[in-house]
């Protein structure tokens, strides 16, 4: 076995990682090729005789010595070089267990030690489309697939969607820029099981009214989808899926994330048929927001990119009359949060509650000392109205985590005022470059304080309403 792997895994054990063939008919340069496979020595051998020595099960157990702990995208190429090494192990290495997971990742963002892996980032995009082409005619029997990187193309999908269609359950497609519509529309044809589905990044290269059809047969055509993420793809038309949803019957999707998708004002045709959704990723216009308030009575969170006071005063007059909402993110986009906003934040019974900037979440590591979207009076008007909201209703209180990300004002001011909430159990303030090294402190002893009293089992009760946030 360790022999095995340091042929086939190894850069001096071998002229190459993958066999000349690509296990599909063809060779690289698209010519036919005999069907006689090459064992990984470089010598030319019988693929009828070749490994026939070992029984099915002792190449079974090698397969999952190779596959066992790896990233998926790792385990496909050792599949592929065990591939390689006869028709045999050829057929044993393509039958994967039930519910297995692989990638066809292009790595590009990955710098691994595994000579494997090095190598294979070394492969153009037209080698790499090659590989994945044979890999993907090769492997059956998977259901949580990955694709990534530009070796991602329509062919690819295609054999995806016809070798391992019918049991997929999870599939996810990022960082591609040769991914069209046709292809993404086979895949969801086939794989009527799919419960997960996320399409990110994508430039599409075709354009026109057809962008987006294949969304059309995910409501049609995939009744157990429970989650739905399509982020940045700018092109996409959501003409073909509002028609469908007008049409059919409520979907069972639950986590919806929709941003960079170009959406409209419509998009509430979408939501009303999704009675079921508890969490919502969203951009764009705030009437959505509304929408889903409407039809969704079960969403108990919502997640909103938000780059207009206007807007996010509609989205806070919608997410009022969510009765179920717990937890609420707002990522700010080049404006400023003022205090009578932070007020109406501040009396939704939320036990999350996350107010980040846009800019921050871009770059976390890049500070921006000169742009902030809260400021100490903001964070005093928010506390205010959370005591004012526990003083009022006792059963109210709950413990709360917190996030300021990026709010580069926040001074001493906004730490005092923090330290008035009765229970925060999770604070995060990164980003927030002029809170002292002495508040930082004080304010993780009122976390771990926070803590305590949640495992504790004891609660807080108001002294006094004229001092909000007091406690005994």
């Amino acid at each position: 076995m360790v022999l095995l792997r340091s042929l086939s895994l190894d850069e001096k054990g071998g002229p190459s990682l993958l066999p000349p063939e690509t296990f599909s008919g063809e060779r690289a340069d698209g010519e036919p090729c005999p069907d006689e496979g090459h064992g990984l020595e470089g010598e030319d051998v019988d693929d009828d005789n070749s490994g026939a020595f070992l029984p099915d099960h002792c190449i079974k157990l090698v397969q999952a010595q190779l596959i066992t702990g790896e990233a998926p995208g790792v385990a496909l190429l050792h599949l592929l070089s065990m591939a390689s090494v006869c028709k045999q192990w050829r057929m044993l290495a393509s039958e994967l267990s039930s519910g297995s997971a692989i990638a066809f990742d292009g790595f590009d963002n990955l710098f691994s030690s595994q000579p494997c892996v090095q190598k294979f980032r070394r492969l153009s995009s037209q080698q790499k489309e090659q590989v994945f082409y044979g890999g993907a005619r090769l492997l059956t029997g998977y259901a949580n697939v990955t694709l990534s990187g530009d070796g991602i193309t329509d062919r690819v999908l295609n054999e995806v969607a016809k070798s391992a269609g019918s049991g997929l359950t999870r599939c996810r497609v990022h960082s591609s820029s040769h991914v069209t519509d046709s292809s993404l529309s086979a895949v969801v044809q086939q794989a009527k099981d799919l419960e997960t589905l996320e399409l990110e990044d994508l430039s599409f290269k075709a354009a026109g009214a057809g962008m987006g059809k294949f969304l059309a047969l995910v409501f049609e055509r995939c009744e157990k989808l429970t989650t739905l993420h399509l982020s940045n793809i700018p092109s996409m038309n959501w003409g073909a899926c509002k028609a469908a949803a007008m049409v059919g019957p409520d979907k069972a999707i639950t986590k919806l994330h929709v941003r960079g998708v170009n959406l409209d004002t419509d998009f509430g045709v979408v939501l009303s048929k999704l009675p079921h959704l508890q969490e919502l990723e969203i951009d764009g216009p705030a009437r959505n927001i509304r929408a889903a308030a409407t039809s969704c009575p079960s969403l108990h969170r919502v997640s909103y990119q938000v780059s207009s006071r206007t807007q996010l005063d509609e989205a806070l007059s919608a997410l009022m009359t969510l009765k179920e909402l717990r937890q609420l993110e707002l990522i700010v986009k080049n404006f400023t949060l003022c205090s009578d906003q932070l007020r109406v934040i501040g009396m939704l019974s939320l036990v999350e509650l996350r107010l980040d900037s846009y800019i921050y979440k871009q770059q976390p590591t890049l500070s921006r000392s000169s742009y902030s979207h809260v400021d100490n009076e903001g964070v005093k008007a928010l506390v205010d109205s959370i005591c004012n909201r526990w003083c009022a209703i006792m059963s109210d209180m709950r413990p709360l985590k917190l996030s300021l990300c990026g709010a580069t004002a926040l001074t001493h001011d906004a730490v005092s005022a923090l330290l008035r909430l009765p229970i925060l159990t999770e604070l995060d303030i990164g980003g927030c470059c002029r809170i002292i090294a002495m508040d930082k402190m004080r304010l993780v002893a009122k976390v771990r304080a926070g803590r305590e009293m949640l495992e504790s089992g004891r609660r807080p009760s108001m002294r006094s309403t004229r001092f909000p946030g007091l406690v005994l």
